[in-house]
This record gives C-alpha cells, structure tokens and sequence, in this order.
C-alpha cells in the first residue's frame, strides 16, 4: 500500500511540473486562472475550485476565479480574515485538510450555499515569502456524479494540490504583475482613464470590427474650455483637479461598452461601439450639458466643447476619422464653445 501511494505521488509531481510549465506559458490572468484550475483537476479531480487574492486593507479576502458548484455564489462572497477558515489560512500560512464531521464546518457558510458533505483543502498562496492569496478545492456530495457518495481527499492528494499551489503561485503573481503593467502602459496616471496610446489601439479594433460587421463606429472629440484661464487663474493643482472631474463626468453618462480616453492636455476622446450618427450626436450633447451642469469649486463654471463624427460615413480609418472630429470640435470653438458639433451639421447662429 505505502509503495501504491509513494508511486501516485512521484506521478503526481511529475505531472504538476508538466503542467504549471503550460501555466506559466499563458500571457492573460483570466488565461493563467483557468490554466491552473484545468491542470489541477487533471491530477486531483475536484468538484469546485475557488481562487482568493488577499486584501490586507479591506482585511478580507477577494475572489478571482471560481469554477464547479455554486461560482456566483463563491464569486459574490468576500470572507474577512478574522471570521473563515480561508482566513486561518492566510494567517496561518499552512494547508488546511478538512473531511466530512471536522467540527470548523459550519462556522463559516457562503452565503446562498446549503451544507452539503462536503471535504476542502485550502492552500496559501505564497511568493517571496507573502501570502498573495489561498486555493480552495472541493469534493462535495451535492456535484453531479458525487450523489450518494462520502466525498473525501487522501493525504497524498491533499500533499499533491499543495505542492501545485507552491507553484502555481508564482505562475500567478507573475501574470498578475504583467497585468498591472499593461494596464499602466494603457492608463493616465492623472485621471485614470484610458490614455491617448489605448485610444488610438481601441480605434482602430473598433474600425476593423465594425467593417467586418457592417456597423458604424462614433467618435467624440472634447475639450475643455478656457482651460488656461483655470491654469492661470487657479493654479496647476486645481487644474488638475478640473481634468479628474472632467473624466468622472464622461464617464458617468456614457454607455456602458463606451470607451473614455485623455488623449492629451486637456483633450478627451469617446469611443461609441455602434452608435449611428443620431447616438453619437446625442450622446456629445449629453456630456456638454452634463458638464455644464456639474460642481467644479473654485474653478467656478466649467463647459466643454465636442466634435462629433461616426464611420464609415465620415471617415474609414483612424487617422480621418479623428480629423473629422477634430474639426468638428474646432468648429464648436469657433462658434462660441459650449456645445457639440457634428460632420455635416449646419452651423449655429
């Protein structure tokens, strides 16, 4: 028997270097998560898997992926460390093996999850000596094919989906890391929106894709205006605090799929997935009046002035298509500023 158990686990290992080296080879943390979930359950089989980061200062812990029974569930749920057994985890830094009738059931439910027979190991996930987050793994009566069934882990399986949460750690802070980077290098360190270099890239795959659909694309163009009055005036600091507000209130009445950019000083560009020339002119006059009407503090009144385009009408490509409203938004400040223009749109007296 103690030679049937050394050989599954000399297997095991073997297999779990094979597979966290297909893990580490993923490029996207939702590709790395599912990875690591579908390379698990190829050498300890499992009826649900959930992936926690910690929050030190929420002190709670966050779920990032979940698979199997109940995922919506799991995925709402944020356990605080001082009141779950994810918790001990964390604070404990070792695995947790718990079988049916271990006397911590109960203390800690999911909310919208029954008591089931149920048998979990936790693990903590530690890189450089930090615990960044746990793997929980569960074998549960309720799961189809496991009815009727004591569902149970074997310490050598438990042993198993330790070592693979050693390394599958570090396959996940390390997409995790190139995450983060990426999302800097598309990012405005001032507003937080999406910077000039995403707008340009989400563009052009907004352009691709509406040719291939055969669907139209608008743009709009905003600028500030007097901006170097509230400079001047006010000082770089509440400019600043200007070009926040300004991004919030984009942000706050477009639609969902919209795409907000800083495309430079105190220029904004929208991106509007399949709006027509009606949509994309409703929705500038929408962000001008909401600018208009929104709270700027000592900077006194704020507006906006908008250039409205859409392709394929306008333009095709990135380059013409931002021309166009860009003149559009020239025409705006020509015409007294506060307002939106739009390509083929008569002038205001």
């Amino acid at each position: 028997m103690q030679l049937v158990s050394a050989t599954r686990v000399v297997r095991g290992l073997e297999s779990i270097i094979d597979a966290v080296a297909g893990v580490l080879a993923e490029q996207s943390l939702d590709a790395t998560l599912s990875s690591m979930a579908r390379a698990l359950n190829g050498i300890v089989p499992y009826t649900s898997l959930a992936i926690y980061e910690v929050d030190f200062e929420r002190h709670a812990l966050v779920p990032v992926f979940a698979e199997g029974q109940f995922v919506e569930e799991t995925m709402a749920d944020a356990p605080k460390l001082d009141d779950s057994i994810t918790g001990k985890v964390v604070k404990s830094r070792q695995l947790v093996h718990l079988e049916p009738g271990h006397p911590w059931f109960g203390r800690y439910i999911i909310d919208g999850t029954p008591q089931d027979l149920e048998a979990i190991v936790f693990c903590p996930l530690i890189v450089a000596g930090r615990v960044i987050g746990t793997l929980n793994v569960w074998r549960e009566d309720s799961a189809p094919g496991f009815e009727g069934t004591i569902p149970t882990f074997s310490p050598e399986e438990a042993q198993l989906i330790k070592r693979f949460a050693m390394l599958s750690a570090l396959a996940y802070d390390n997409a995790r890391r190139r995450e983060l980077l990426s999302e800097q290098a598309r990012t405005d360190e001032l507003t937080g929106l999406f910077n000039r270099r995403h707008f340009h890239e989400r563009l052009a795959a907004e352009l691709a894709r509406a040719q291939r659909d055969e669907a139209p694309v608008g743009l709009v163009l905003l600028d500030v205006d007097d901006f170097k009055r509230v400079n001047d005036v006010h000082g770089h600091p509440v400019g600043d605090q200007v070009l926040i507000g300004f991004g919030e209130v984009l942000e706050d009445h477009v639609r969902a799929g919209d795409v907000v950019c800083r495309t430079g000083g105190e220029e904004f560009g929208v991106i509007l997935p399949n709006a027509d020339e009606g949509e994309a002119a409703r929705c500038a006059d929408r962000l001008v009046e909401a600018v208009r009407a929104a709270t700027w503090s000592v900077a006194g009144p704020i507006t906006a002035s908008a250039g409205v385009a859409v392709a394929p009408g306008d333009a095709g490509t990135v380059a013409a298509l931002f021309k166009a409203a860009d003149e559009c938004l020239l025409a705006a400040k020509a015409q007294g500023k506060d307002r939106a223009v739009r390509c083929s749109q008569p002038p205001r007296a």
